[in-house]
């Protein structure tokens, strides 16, 4: 039915709004408490595109508990919830070890100086595997193989020429400390104590130093150790004690005095407890670990074993807080040696989906030795030259030392030359030309049946400017992360990492080169 025409009078009628009472209402209005909660239930996506309406929505969205929140019900309680159940295990352990990392949430809430949306954004880019790239030459010929540590935000690298440096998280050189032309330092490392970094040099003729790197950004000469021990291939620090471990197979514990003032005479070393092999291991990681009762130093070593293949062996020295020495054990892996072949084994035990992270036979050809070890407690890892990484669980404590049956791990398309993981199950692996960085959550790994996902390619995201050091290369080399697989080979040596940033060294066109990949 069509409508009906408004005559003359009705069409030039004005039709007049009722006007509003009272003031007109905006969401500003609002208090700042009543938006953080409305804040609160929006996606990370959307709240990052708040920050850009206004500076008090900038000020709202970036707000410290916010942040807190999102970060503790992401990366702590969803852990904790989804806690596996480890094999033969009751679910009381289960629950003892969610309860574990909800009090590790509880600690980090209380802590005032984090910065929680980086701290967000740090963990999201780890998980991603995406990182910042940037490179520098650190080293030319003839110098040797550059010799570096990472430690809570600092860089230090130590070659014959160039001598003992410092390097920050931006890539810029804040302190150097020339050695004597005739030293050569052949291992290092680093520990932190009230925010001071303590770094330990082991030299080729068997002798060690010790330095501080001070606030005022100065490398501070404190000691120098001789001994009759042979070259020195690896060294471990826990101030006040220092372990050494000589290529004529002799493992040496040290005591240095810290408690003399830095203006009176050098502190002095004192040896506490000496071990000697009649066989040589290689490679070998060192590790020296406090707890409430006592120190505990180790040694991680492979060896080869007649009709089992090549193991992992952990030998422990335990001391009192005093320095006296209490005892030594040893545990290795021979249930579960690195080449493990089927001889012996039920396959019908192995499921499809659990044999991507279980021990499996390997070619003849395959069987050597492997190219790297890295032991942080708990986590043990071997890398080898087929592509995989062996990784274990030590259980170490008063009653016993023991070493869980390993995990096969695969990811790496080519061989794995170094690898490294931190005391909470994270590591870090690199293979032999340097072309795939991986990273790896063990604990997951280790404690379930399965995984879909052991490991992610961290993935350079862009080239950041100012890179000096790449403009003066051959006019072959590029900036773009997607030519680096076109240029020269980069044979790495090796890798480290700590929260923020995974360190690379290796040689290309015989200059040394260190790639930082920077996840903040």
């Amino acid at each position: 039915m069509p409508k009906r025409r408004r005559n003359g009078t009705e069409g030039n009628r004005t039709i007049v709004k009722r006007s509003r009472t009272g003031p007109a209402r905006h969401l500003l209005d609002i208090s700042d408490e009543i938006l953080l909660r409305m804040l609160s239930f929006l996606a990370i996506k959307d709240l990052l595109n708040i920050e850009c309406v206004s500076r008090r929505f900038r000020s709202l969205a970036t707000d410290r508990e916010l942040w807190k929140v999102k970060y503790y019900d992401t990366w702590i309680r969803s852990r904790a919830r989804n806690t596996p159940l480890i094999e033969g295990q009751d679910d009381s352990k289960r629950r003892a070890k969610a309860a574990e990392w909800l009090r590790h949430g509880h600690k980090l809430r209380n802590n005032p100086s984090v910065d929680w949306k980086r701290q967000y954004k740090i963990r999201t880019n780890w998980a991603s595997g995406k990182a910042k790239f940037r490179e520098l030459e650190v080293a030319y010929p003839p110098s040797p193989p550059v010799i570096a540590k990472v430690c809570q935000g600092m860089i230090f690298t130590v070659d014959r020429l160039a001598g003992l440096r410092a390097w920050s998280g931006e890539r810029s050189l804040k302190a150097q400390l020339r050695l004597e032309p005739s030293t050569e330092a052949t291992c290092m490392a680093v520990d932190i104590i009230d925010g001071e970094f303590h770094l330990v040099l082991g030299f080729a003729d068997g002798s060690f130093s010790t330095y501080l790197y001070t606030d005022e950004k100065l490398f501070e000469p404190r000691s120098t150790q001789h001994s009759d021990d042979g070259p020195l291939t690896g060294v471990a620090l826990a101030i006040p004690y220092i372990m050494t471990v000589s290529r004529t197979n002799l493992l040496a514990l040290y005591d240095v005095e810290t408690s003399t003032a830095r203006e009176s005479a050098p502190p002095a070393a004192s040896r506490i407890a000496q071990l000697q092999s009649d066989a040589s291991f290689s490679p070998v990681s060192l590790s020296l670990r406090r707890t409430p009762g006592n120190l505990t130093a180790a040694i991680a070593y492979a060896f080869n074993r007649l009709q089992s293949g090549w193991c992992l062996g952990l030998q422990e020295i335990r001391l009192t807080p005093a320095g006296t020495l209490l005892d030594s054990r040893l545990a290795c892996s021979v249930e579960t040696p690195l080449d493990v072949r089927y001889q012996g084994r039920d396959k019908r035990g192995i499921s499809t989906r659990s044999a991507s992270s279980l021990p499996v036979s390997l070619y003849p050809q395959l069987m050597s030795a492997p190219t790297s070890i890295s032991y942080k407690h708990p986590f043990l890892v071997g890398t080898l030259a087929d592509n995989t990484i062996m990784s274990f669980l030590v259980t170490s404590n008063e009653e016993k030392l023991e070493i869980s049956s390993g995990r096969r791990l695969w990811g790496h398309t080519s061989g794995v030359s170094d690898a490294e993981v931190n005391n909470r199950g994270k590591a870090v692996s690199i293979s032999c030309r340097g072309d795939e960085i991986r990273l790896w959550e063990l604990e997951p790994v280790m404690t379930a049946n399965s995984q879909p996902r052991t490991s992610t390619e961290i993935k350079a995201v862009h080239s950041l400017p100012n890179i000096s050091a790449l403009a003066r290369r051959a006019s072959g080399l590029g900036f773009a992360v997607q030519n680096m697989k076109r240029e020269v080979s980069l044979t790495r040596r090796w890798v480290g990492f700590d929260d923020e940033r995974v360190v690379v060294l290796g040689e290309r066109d015989r200059k040394q080169v260190m790639a930082l990949y920077d996840f903040t």
